[in-house]
């Protein structure tokens, strides 16, 4: 039995996931010194409210990492979808919103399609084709919304705060007083992986990301994959712009430049390889956690601004660097069993 048990704990410390849960409840443990109540249910929520964006990006962004490939424009595909559903809406004019949301859906197909096309069919690499399409979000949100601005329906709040909506029934507010908006978002996206995962387009994903000629010989349609592997992406951004409209009531064309990197970033902490074909997507939600906690920590240490980026990145560093010696380590044991 004690054998048995040793044996799992091995298996486990030796996974990369350890290291970085490991720097997650260190980080945690921080935070619970530096911040007063920062595990009572108001903070949590506060700061899950803070962290959605960011997670369901990087969840998003594993899932084309994992397919072999990258997207660069995932925060300025949010930004276009934002944009054009703050423009659209009136709050005078409920039914704007069900418009708005549609817009949203198909832009969300456009966006999928086109560098699911750029890379899997035309075969142009990820990071130049993505990197191109970024610019093209970015002027289109531009061109819809050239200065920050817009609104939205009332109704629209529900993928924010279930209170902040006006005569909202009461078994919603209900379920809010439980489970807040950002965490039935996570709650569903990680379910919707979940289900692709254990399907063979999941499996599919691996494989193309793994070696993406073998998989072509295999006959798998490696072209497919790589077009649905960025649709499903584009679907986690498009979760990601509804929260945002429902927490800003306007959109900025501006909103997501800062958050592509940070989404490869948490992705790679997560323990999600960039050459493709290995880790865990649900992984990419505790990475995307550990780059938000990040900035908190640097904000209550008091770190000067001129240097908080610095200070960041040396954090960030320090994080891939402890996944990397874990992968390292794997890759070790695996081939002294094999030897």
């Amino acid at each position: 039995m004690k054998q048995k048990l040793y044996n799992k704990l091995k298996f486990f410390t030796s996974k990369q996931e350890f290291s970085t849960i490991i720097i997650l409840l260190l980080m945690l443990v921080g935070m619970s010194l530096l911040q007063n109540g920062f595990f009572t249910r108001r903070v949590i929520v506060s700061n899950i409210n803070a962290f959605l964006p960011l997670i369901l990006l990087s969840m998003g962004q594993a899932i084309v990492i994992v397919s072999g490939g990258l997207d660069m424009s995932c925060g300025n595909a949010m930004a276009l979808m934002l944009c054009a559903m703050t423009k659209i809406m009136k709050a005078d004019s409920p039914y704007t919103g069900v418009i708005a949301i549609l817009v949203c859906i198909l832009l969300s197909l456009a966006v999928g399609l086109a560098n699911g096309f750029l890379v899997g069919y035309l075969r142009l690499p990820a990071i130049i084709a993505t990197y191109a399409t970024s610019y093209i979000w970015l002027g289109l949100a531009l061109f819809i919304t050239p200065t920050p601005g817009g609104e939205i329906v009332n109704w629209f709040k529900i993928f924010y705060d279930f209170s902040a909506v006006k005569g909202c029934a009461q078994w919603i507010k209900t379920i809010g007083s439980v489970l807040a908006p950002s965490v039935i978002m996570i709650l569903l996206a990680c379910t919707i992986w979940f289900f692709i995962g254990k399907k063979k387009l999941g499996r599919y994903i691996y494989a193309v990301g793994s070696h993406d000629d073998n998989a072509y010989y295999s006959g798998i349609s490696t072209t497919k994959v790589h077009i649905k592997a960025y649709v499903i992406n584009s679907l986690f951004i498009m979760m990601a712009a509804l929260y945002f409209a429902g927490q800003n009531g306007a959109g900025s064309a501006n909103i997501g430049e800062t958050l592509t990197l940070q989404t490869v970033a948490a992705a790679v902490v997560g323990g999600v390889a960039l050459s493709g074909g290995k880790g865990n997507v649900f992984m990419a939600i505790v990475g995307a956690i550990i780059m938000s906690l990040v900035s908190k920590i640097i904000y209550y240490i008091n770190v000067p601004s001129a240097w908080q980026s610095f200070v960041s990145g040396v954090i960030i560093i320090i994080a891939i660097s402890a996944s990397a010696i874990y992968s390292y380590a794997e890759k070790r044991n695996l081939l002294r069993e094999v030897n």
